[in-house]
């Protein structure tokens, strides 16, 4: 029998593949104290749902001088004298009231009816992506669309130049490498200096917007008030800007290339999605049910409290394994199957659940079903260029998607 001490989530073959740990752990503990880190892990769906519907116990708001990942002195200097700090809490590290009145701020850029408005705009972006490679007959999906969609499309939310993706991107993936547990001080201290010049470019481009005032994101926050009695100061409006800037990114970019790979090592499903291109929105639920591209986050307890039978004392830090919930056999039947017949699909925690519900989910949504729609649309057949052996995912703690997704292409004729 398995045991959880076998195994550790830092652990660069389980980062890979790590859904066999996830069931050991919802059989034998499934809250865990984790040595290596001294985090308590949990797996299964229903006592994750216990923990995000208690935000009292479980709090957002980290305390003081404490935040996730990986820590390095130097790093978090060079941002803090340099920059602008972080973690100032806004929406994802906050706790209400001060959570609901930023979230507030938001909600209007990304209710469902604005996405929906929004759909003919985000297929014109994908369209222009995928004729950029279509004639090639052959694409890197992470690179040449999985990352540009939402990266194009947060920068025009924005208000910033589309052209400077590549810049978004690499600001991006800096400000969540400390997730991946396993990262050189050196490392760490040259994504503080991309941190600082992301934080930069966006203090000035809102330095802009108060003056010339624009029909995007930024130019509202600035102008906005913290429940009508002061103007937001800078701090908190990059803190907004930034965590738009990393959702938006991280978790669409890992949405829609693992859904192209789980398409490209099936052309049986391709073949149905074809044929009944209604399916694709349960396609999308199932796709973020199975591979989850946020694995996890982080709550902090605030008092001592019991867990599925664990004492877990205040203080603490809790890690809730979205994923681990999402395969868990007691909510979904075969859980570990890709099934685009499942009933229960959308009940699934790929996006967290209650008041820290992904704010960016119904865009998220979109801009997947948009990809996966050209990619039927386009061409007759696609698969992967390399063994499946082949595809490495980010070494990642929280985060799950393939650093690389080669596929053949075979345009549609006539």
């Amino acid at each position: 029998m398995n045991k959880p001490e076998q195994f550790s989530l830092l652990d660069p073959a389980v980062q890979q593949c790590p859904f066999g740990y996830y069931k050991v752990l919802r059989e034998e503990a499934p809250v865990y104290l984790m040595p290596e880190t001294g985090m308590y892990i949990v797996t299964s769906y229903d006592l994750l749902m216990e923990v995000m519907k208690n935000n009292k116990t479980y709090s957002n708001l980290a305390p003081s001088g404490r935040r996730a990942g990986l820590y390095c002195a130097e790093a978090e200097r060079i941002i803090d004298e340099e920059g602008y700090g972080r973690f100032m809490p806004t929406i994802v590290n906050n706790d209400q009231p001060g959570h609901t009145i930023y979230r507030g701020l938001v909600n209007d850029a990304f209710r469902a009816g604005r996405i929906r408005q929004m759909e003919a705009y985000i297929t014109d972006v994908v369209a222009e992506l995928v004729e950029g490679f279509a004639a090639r007959g052959s694409c890197d999906a992470v690179a040449d669309l999985a990352v540009p969609v939402p990266m194009y499309v947060i920068a025009d939310q924005l208000g910033v130049p589309r052209e400077d993706f590549q810049k978004f991107k690499e600001w991006s993936d800096a400000w969540v490498i400390g997730l991946g547990m396993k990262v050189p001080d050196d490392v760490l201290i040259d994504a503080a200096h991309k941190v600082v010049q992301m934080q930069h470019y966006m203090i000035a481009r809102m330095a802009e917007r108060r003056i010339e005032p624009r029909d995007d994101i930024m130019s509202d926050l600035v102008q906005a008030t913290y429940n009508g009695e002061r103007p937001l100061t800078d701090k908190e409006v990059l803190s907004i800007v930034e965590q738009i800037l990393v959702a938006g990114n991280e978790t669409t970019t890992n949405g829609i290339a693992n859904g192209l790979q789980q398409l490209a090592e099936d052309q049986d499903l391709q073949a149905r999605l074809r044929a009944h291109q209604e399916l694709v929105a349960k396609f999308v639920e199932e796709i973020l049910r199975v591979e989850s591209p946020v694995q996890g986050l982080f709550r902090y307890v605030t008092e001592d409290t019991e867990l599925g039978g664990v004492r877990i004392p205040e203080g603490s830090t809790v890690m809730i394994r979205y994923a681990a919930g999402n395969r868990d056999e007691a909510k979904f039947d075969r859980a570990d199957e890709f099934d685009l017949d499942r009933k229960n699909n959308g009940a699934h925690i790929a996006f967290g659940s209650g008041i820290h519900h992904c704010v960016g989910s119904q865009l998220a949504r979109a801009e997947m079903l948009v990809s996966f729609r050209a990619f039927l649309d386009r061409f007759s057949r696609f698969e992967l260029a390399v063994p499946a052996a082949d595809i490495h995912y980010h070494p990642s703690f929280a985060l799950r998607g393939p650093t690389k997704l080669p596929l053949r292409l075979t345009p549609k004729t006539g």
